[in-house]
């Protein structure tokens, strides 16, 4: 054998790349005065493109089928072994990586156990058990990505052994349906508590434990299976900060974590369908908004002291006036309805309902914010489609103070007239309010929400007919409604109650408005006029106004009343 080659034999016993092995051997030849031969650049080129191939390279798709959907997970070659991202990894298990996974390791939830990774190790913890892989979690473009053979031993793990069947020849990854009991949870935020709702498909034991010093409540649901499909999920509500829900062998265990402070909680069960209700208070007897009693420090501090008002008698005008109170109300949501590939109803001129409230809106939007000072979060502000499920989780996402949805009427034929107001109810109250449900839920064909699921949105409305925000939606509806009549003088066709999905899961005070009826050429022409689009916007801000004034003063706010506009 020639010194090149004990040279490459002991290059690769250093663990060198064939790549190297070559560049070594060129460079000791080019030491040594020689030149390089045409079959030495071509053993360099070849090195050199096998390095790559080796080095990082993409590879078949791996296929995950799961509770009746199918994942397409990417993955890659690096140096002959198989890698997936630990991104994809969580898709497929239903979780995501907590840590620094790029700065030396990551955790993952796997149902009741978590998985530990380590950069640069084979050894992985999940629960009390180690598992070796044959090759180390890397760093791949500022990412981590594990050997591919880690996901059956991670599926395995999140959803039963016995429940998962690994084919590498197909690369094939099928996870058994589990005969799960417990379907889904939400949870809803009030002012005064937060409710958790444990939908199951069958009724349970349970057992409810509360600790006041960690701030925990902790709901053991006997013979519950979890769909794999719930996660945990972070609340952050000023009282609860995060709903857990793990496996517990042939039990169930939620664990709904406090913000900080001992809750009180009550649990009872409901049926059609089959549910568990927790409803979490804070532990003091006060609302949450209001001021515990004998907190009055004689010591000047505060904002009273730089007002120069502490240590003598004040008038309450004076003081009022030194010291402002932030106004419970602060933020709405205004939804323009339709949008994008939906249109809404389209009036014979040509009218699209999805840019009338479109306009309306944004209007709406300024005037609110000028003569209210109040955050308005708009679900929409251009031409896109919004999914109707999507509308309502804006509102909780940014813990909306209520939701107004904006529409334009349509009938069947050209002489309906007039505006009127919807709030959520689990049945229309007349034909018409029917009819009206039945047009705006159309979209839901749109969005490819087929009738299991249409079925299963409509559950929800059992819990929203015993929340307190009915009243509330109600006088919203009203007060929006008078509003409308005083400005426009119109036909007022009343306050109506029906199942729009669009308001379903809104966790505050929320309506529906049709402001008028595009399918009427007159009132189709008024309504391209931006003056009467204006006046409209400027009713509903009255309505507002007043609204958020009556509100304040139920639950106890000292803040003046609103400035209305005219």
């Amino acid at each position: 054998m020639s010194r090149r080659g004990n040279y490459a034999e002991r290059a690769r016993a250093r663990g060198e790349t064939p790549s190297m092995v070559t560049g070594s051997a060129m460079l000791w030849s080019q030491k040594r005065g020689k030149r390089p031969t045409v079959a030495g650049l071509a053993t360099a080129l070849w090195g050199v493109l096998l390095a790559v191939a080796l080095s990082s390279s993409a590879a078949a798709p791996v296929r995950v089928y799961l509770e009746k959907k199918e994942l397409t997970l990417s993955t890659v070659m690096i140096r002959g072994a198989e890698y997936l991202s630990l991104k994809s990894l969580g898709r497929a298990v239903g979780s995501s990586a907590t840590g620094a996974p790029t700065r030396g390791g990551a955790r993952m939830a796997l149902g009741d156990s978590t998985m530990v990774l380590t950069m640069g190790s084979p050894e992985v913890r999940i629960g009390n058990s180690i598992v070796v892989l044959s090759e180390t979690p890397r760093q791949l473009r500022e990412s981590m990505v594990v050997p591919l053979e880690l996901l059956p031993i991670a599926l395995g793990a999140r959803y039963g052994e016995d429940h998962v069947n690994w084919n590498p020849e197909t690369r094939v990854a099928r996870v058994a349906e589990r005969a799960y009991s417990l379907r889904l949870f939400r949870f809803r935020t009030y002012p005064d508590h937060t409710r958790v709702v444990l939908e199951g498909t069958r009724p349970h034991n349970f057992v409810l434990r509360e600790d006041g010093a960690s701030g925990r409540v902790m709901l053991e649901v006997k013979g519950g299976i979890v769909n794999p499909s719930m996660r945990t999920s972070q609340v952050s509500d000023g009282l609860v900060a995060a709903i857990e829900i793990r496996q517990r062998g042939n039990d169930s265990q939620v664990t709904i974590q406090g913000t900080g402070r001992s809750l009180r909680s009550k649990v009872f069960a409901l049926e059609g369908p089959d549910r568990i209700v927790v409803d979490l208070f804070p532990s003091e007897r006060q609302e949450r908004h209001s001021l515990p009693p004998d907190t009055v420090s004689k010591t000047p501090r505060g904002r009273a002291a730089q007002s120069g008002l502490a240590g003598r008698a004040i008038e309450a005008t004076e003081l009022a006036g030194a010291l402002s109170v932030e106004p419970l109300v602060k933020t709405v949501v205004i939804d323009p309805g339709h949008g994008g590939r939906d249109a809404g109803a389209i009036g014979q001129s040509g009218a699209k309902e999805k840019d009338i409230v479109l306009d309306i809106g944004l209007r709406l939007q300024r005037l609110i914010r000028e003569q209210l000072g109040m955050k308005v979060i708009m679900t929409r502000t251009k031409d896109i489609f919004v999914p109707l499920e999507n509308r309502t989780m804006i509102a909780n996402r940014h813990h909306a103070d209520f939701f107004i949805s904006l529409h334009v009427n349509a009938a069947p034929g050209s002489r309906a007239v007039g505006f009127e107001t919807y709030f959520l109810s689990r049945e229309p109250s007349d034909r018409g309010a029917k009819a009206s449900a039945v047009r705006e839920n159309t979209v839901l064909n749109l969005e490819g929400v087929g009738q299991d699921a249409q079925r299963g949105l409509k559950t929800v409305l059992w819990d929203l007919a015993q929340t307190f925000y009915v009243k509330e939606s109600s006088e919203l509806a009203e007060l929006l409604l008078n509003e409308l009549g005083q400005s426009l003088k119109m036909e007022n066709r009343g306050i109506k109650s029906a199942p729009f999905f669009v308001l379903i899961g809104a966790a505050m005070p929320s309506v529906l408005v049709e402001v008028a009826f595009i399918t009427n050429p007159d009132e189709e022409q008024k309504l391209e006029q931006e003056a009467y689009r204006q006046q409209i916007a400027e009713a509903l801000l009255a309505g507002i106004g007043k609204f958020r004034t009556r509100y304040e003063k139920r639950v106890g706010s000292t803040s003046a009343p609103m400035p209305v506009v005219r």
